[in-house]
């Protein structure tokens, strides 16, 4: 899921997974979306996070999507009353340094993804845009205008 939507990130790219401990450069692999599509869906995450403000970093366009899953019941057959929460996104949005994935299997006490990943990942993205440094991408209209 996360090379998926790291293509996204990367304009439809796909990119060979890398650790930034080695001294590896990307090496793209293949165009799997086109450019526009690829902005089109990257638009689409950043209004996701503009409408659920908890995944949101001041001065940051942040691409964001929850997923709410039930886990099936093999046993009884059907679903079970358990969830699986994701929350992947990637930061700058439209200058992405880095891309991120939580999970949790079977949160207690919290029905939507919304409640437990996304403020789990809007502190990494806190940590990791304070870590490398990176220079706000939204700018905020002054007094003036």
């Amino acid at each position: 899921m996360i090379n998926a939507v790291s293509a996204i990130a990367n304009g439809g790219v796909l990119m060979r997974p890398y650790l930034n401990s080695r001294d590896e450069q990307p090496k793209e692999i293949r165009r799997v979306i086109s450019p526009v599509a690829a902005r089109q869906i990257t638009d689409m995450m950043v209004s996701a996070v503009r409408k659920a403000t908890i995944a949101q970093i001041p001065k940051f366009s942040i691409a964001g999507k929850t997923g709410t899953a039930q886990i099936p019941d093999f046993k009884r057959g059907g679903y079970s009353d358990q969830y699986i929460h994701t929350y992947i996104g990637f930061a700058p949005a439209f200058d992405p340094k880095f891309t991120v994935l939580l999970r949790i299997d079977k949160p207690y006490g919290a029905p939507l993804a919304g409640l437990t990943v996304v403020p789990a990942f809007r502190e990494l993205a806190e940590f990791l845009i304070n870590y490398y440094n990176l220079p706000p991408d939204i700018l905020e209209p002054n007094a003036n205008g």
